[in-house]
């Protein structure tokens, strides 16, 4: 099967580049790694133009080279009106939208099901998405999504070798106010706590106070490529998931498949996305939202862990072949709900 994946990123780094922006860019990278995949990038900020006739351009664009390439699918990734608008989705090639964030606006799921009525469809990438997805549907009187299932964003990739651990705990994060990877930092201030955060620094406007205020922290691996980030979490002994409105968390399964045990910051109700991805419920805490006292105790539960056996059953769980019969499927089945629409 062939795919046309049209691509943003918010550094405008091409997909090839060894330093991953963040989850959907990581996969959108194993699409491409993994299956006959064309393309289309555009630079990052002509998703903001404001013009109507500008995203009907970009909208054709990807149609016809959709066309052009003869591709099987087209695979969407973002929620800005230019990867789901009237004109993208009059396209008579099967679209598979694929949402990877909980996106603040209610249009996207207007312009969704619009594209799932002419007989494209919808995967999200957790429950704990899909539900928070229902609720904003609900309360903006929209349709609730009829999804056609959900994709695992990611899969091991990279199994460092076990190695001495040099810091108490780690996270990765983009340097930003939501993801808030300098949370660990300042949850463990004063503690006798070694902490460990590896980030990029943003380039987006409004996240340069974050920045600003962050900057100095001592133990920060800043825009470091994917094998060194990896090499990097495994010197740690507890991973910490800052984010509560994660949907997946790709950066925790990635400690895990180095043996590394997560603790997860959950969100107001208790919860949080990633409690799907360890393969043993061992391997994880949940900590109440922002609990300093928590996270401590949580860092220090894990002294005697099994970090061998936590690595070996994630790759079993997580691994490429699942990985990519689980896309495939997805895909096999996005192109026969589009023939079977009238």
């Amino acid at each position: 099967m062939k795919i046309l994946l049209p691509f943003q990123d918010p550094y405008n780094r091409p997909l090839t580049y060894p330093i991953v922006s963040g989850g959907t860019e990581m996969f959108m990278k194993s699409i491409k790694e993994n299956f006959d995949t064309v393309v289309y990038q555009f630079p990052y900020e002509q998703i903001t133009w404001k013009k109507q006739s500008d995203k009907k351009e970009i909208a054709e664009n990807i149609v016809h080279l959709a066309e052009a390439y003869k591709v099987d699918v087209i695979v969407s990734n973002f929620a800005q009106a230019v990867f789901n608008n009237q004109h993208l989705i009059k396209s008579n090639i099967p679209i598979m939208f694929v949402e990877h964030c909980i996106y603040p606006m209610a249009a996207p799921i207007y312009r969704w099901n619009q594209g799932i009525d002419r007989g494209h469809s919808m995967f999200f990438v957790s429950k704990w998405q899909e539900r928070k997805y229902k609720e904003m549907a609900e309360r903006t009187n929209q349709r609730v999504l009829p999804i056609s299932g959900y994709i695992n964003p990611s899969y091991c990739k990279v199994k460092p070798k076990m190695v001495e651990q040099e810091y108490d705990c780690g996270t990765i994060g983009r340097c930003d106010n939501g993801k808030a990877p300098f949370k660990l930092k300042s949850m463990t201030k004063g503690r006798d706590i070694k902490s460990l955060v590896i980030t990029s620094k943003t380039q987006v406007e409004s996240d340069i106070k974050y920045y600003e205020r962050n900057k100095n922290w001592d133990d920060v691996v800043w825009d470091r490529p994917y094998k060194e980030v990896m090499e990097n979490i495994s010197k740690c002994k507890t991973y910490f998931s800052t984010w509560t409105s994660e949907t997946w968390g790709i950066t925790a399964m990635e400690a895990l498949s180095c043996g590394i045990p997560i603790i997860l910051n959950s969100d107001k109700n208790g919860d949080h996305a990633s409690e799907i991805i360890p393969a043993d419920k061992s391997h994880y805490v949940k900590i109440p939202k922002d609990d300093k006292d928590a996270l401590v105790k949580a860092i220090k539960s894990f002294e005697n862990v099994d970090r061998k056996e936590i690595q070996e059953m994630t790759w079993e769980k997580h691994n490429r072949k699942k990985w990519k019969s689980n896309f495939a499927n997805a895909i096999d089945k996005t192109i026969e709900k589009f023939k079977k629409t009238p």
